[in-house]
């Protein structure tokens, strides 16, 4: 049970220090670096998943010698040395003739204390804000009990627009208690019935285009995940930010391809407008198609400029594969952080004049390496 606890305790911790590393990074490549938000995209996913992958490989690497590990007492003790107490060690000196044996017992103070303040300071704080996420998308889902199907015709909708790339059917329905629209799950599009009428043909068509993007990219399932990485890693705020830049940088890309699918970005943005001004209770549980957290201004700026089909094509499986090589040289690079007591070795000169077994216990200090 014991190493179980210090095994969980040395992931959160190696975790928290790996989201914040690669999270900085991705922020700044982000922010002066990287421009498109395609290439963006990927950059956020990984950023996302990477420091999972790289702290289980941090775990894997840990050896008995304690290499490629940042050993957290240790830190503290150099950083705080009349503060942080030392560690002892017993040793049991036993010797039988002329051989001897001698066993150490570790005594790391700190690491009591460390594994304490790991469970008070991330998961605590990991657990209201799960319970808040839950909280939220519950009240998401009791605004969406009311929605029922309805055919793509019946709203003015035609085929060819309401086709996904991946060649799944997909289901429209409607509902009163959103004021917009939203993707959910896989394969589904749900509008608000009064608003969406409003809209011309063109408009409805820009919309519906915007969200089976979405669906496309499956993203939904992505702004889940990014949701409940950054509420268990919510001491590390920089993890949010990165979600957010995610879900920011989805409109964008879907935006594109509703404009290059429909051709009519003004029509977009009136859409966009439309929405804006409608009230929305669903805007503040879930990603809908015009909530306060997807810039709308900037939305439709970048749609009037009309040069989202020009905007730097690269290719999605080279921009892949240079965040897979990015998150390759991150397992390599960064250590893991470690709070259990690192292993002692102790040599003794202890010679036994008689036969008989004999047994000395001797408690040092030493100092850890």
């Amino acid at each position: 049970m014991t190493s179980l606890i210090s095994a969980v305790t040395d992931f959160l911790l190696t975790w928290v220090v790996h989201a914040t590393i690669i999270s900085a990074v991705a922020l700044a490549a982000g922010r002066w670096a990287i421009r498109g938000p395609r290439v963006r995209d990927y950059v956020w996913k990984g950023a996302l998943v990477a420091p999972v992958v790289t702290s289980l490989v941090a775990l894997l690497k840990f050896d008995d010698a304690g290499v490629s590990v940042l050993h957290l007492p240790s830190l503290l003790r150099t950083a705080f040395p009349v503060i942080v107490p030392p560690v002892t060690a017993t040793l049991h000196v036993s010797g039988v003739g002329s051989e001897r044996v001698v066993a150490a017992q570790m005594i790391e103070p700190l690491s009591l204390i460390i594994r304490c303040v790991v469970g008070a300071g991330i998961l605590l704080p990991a657990l209201f804000a799960i319970a808040r996420l839950l909280r939220r998308r519950r009240q998401f889902s009791d605004l969406l009990v009311t929605r029922r199907p309805i055919s793509p015709a019946l709203l003015g909708i035609r085929d060819d627009a309401f086709r996904s790339r991946t060649a799944l059917p997909l289901y429209l329905s409607v509902c009163e208690s959103i004021g917009s629209a939203v993707a959910l799950g896989r394969r589904e599009v749900c509008v608000a019935l009064r608003a969406f009428a409003a809209l011309d043909e063109v408009e409805r068509r820009s919309v519906i285009a915007h969200e089976v993007a979405h669906l496309d990219r499956r993203d939904p399932a992505w702004i889940a995940a990014a949701q409940a990485l950054s509420s268990l890693l919510v001491v590390t705020p920089l993890v949010a930010m990165v979600a957010n830049r995610f879900q920011c940088d989805a409109e964008l890309i879907c935006d594109d391809a509703a404009v290059l699918k429909v051709g009519a970005p003004l029509a977009h943005v009136r859409a966009l407008t439309a929405f804006a001004f409608a009230l929305d209770p669903a805007a503040r549980c879930g990603s809908t198609f015009a909530s306060v957290d997807s810039r709308i201004m900037q939305r439709a700026e970048r749609v009037l400029r009309r040069d989202a089909e020009k905007r730097h094509r690269w290719s999605g499986a080279f921009v892949a594969a240079c965040v897979c090589t990015a998150a390759v040289v991150s397992c390599v690079l960064l250590p893991g952080v470690s709070a259990a007591p690192r292993p002692v070795t102790a040599q003794s000169s202890v010679q036994s004049s008689s036969s008989n077994a004999s047994v000395r216990v001797i408690r040092v200090t030493v100092r850890s390496r």
